[in-house]
């Protein structure tokens, strides 16, 4: 399955919202997500791996949308963050306001976002391929003192015309705190602010892994 997101709507049934203009967007922040030692240790591990990274695209191969690397096997540190991930999801969807779900498995690439890069305004769960994604997370780490601005993530409230989801035009804004995880509905349209990073060395750009919780089907 692919692991990129689709950019597109989805439809709910309207009866149940009929009387709701502007549905708020929450998300969850959680600082210190790994230890400083396993922090450090993974800033070493991308910095080895830069060869590696490619280019981003979106699954509707839409020109100008997206501009990032991506590095999409990092066994060493996808299942660490995994298990983190599994330890914390109870918590995390009771603190959103969510119902319990069962999950079938977690999807996860690490990104690095440097001078210029960005991603427009889309959501995560939007196609036959990606629509048991229920929570999108992005983990954020850099070096320190921070060599870059921008790059903020902008969670977009949701609106309802012609019975779908649409982004409205309030939003919350998530500053990229070094060491800290988000979490928040697949659902929701969102963008990254484009990341100013005057040097342009790898080293200093703006890393997240960031990933998808799925629903399981039965």
């Amino acid at each position: 399955m692919s692991t990129e997101p689709q950019i597109s709507v989805q439809p709910i049934e309207a009866v149940q919202l009929a009387n709701i203009n502007v549905l708020s967007s929450e998300y969850l922040q959680i600082d210190n997500f790994l230890t400083p030692d396993e922090h450090q240790q993974l800033l070493n591990y991308v910095l080895g791996k830069e060869a590696e990274f490619v280019s981003t695209s979106t699954s509707t191969k839409a020109m100008n949308y997206r501009q990032s690397m991506v590095l999409y096997s990092f066994p060493e540190f996808s299942q660490l963050i995994l298990k983190r991930i599994e330890a914390i999801i109870p918590d995390v969807i009771t603190r959103l306001g969510l119902l319990s779900f069962p999950i079938s498995y977690i999807e996860s690439q690490l990104t690095a976002h440097n001078d210029g890069n960005y991603y427009k305004i889309h959501n995560d769960n939007g196609s036959p391929e990606t629509v048991l994604r229920e929570l999108t997370y992005v983990y954020y780490f850099y070096q320190e003192p921070k060599h870059f601005s921008g790059g903020e993530l902008l969670i977009y409230d949701s609106k309802i015309s012609s019975n779908f989801y649409v982004n409205s035009d309030f939003f919350k804004t998530v500053e990229p705190r070094n060491n800290s995880i988000v979490f928040f509905l697949s659902r929701y349209m969102h963008e990254v602010l484009p990341v100013n990073c005057p040097s342009k060395v790898f080293a200093a750009s703006r890393f997240t892994i960031n990933g998808w919780v799925n629903r399981a089907t039965n």
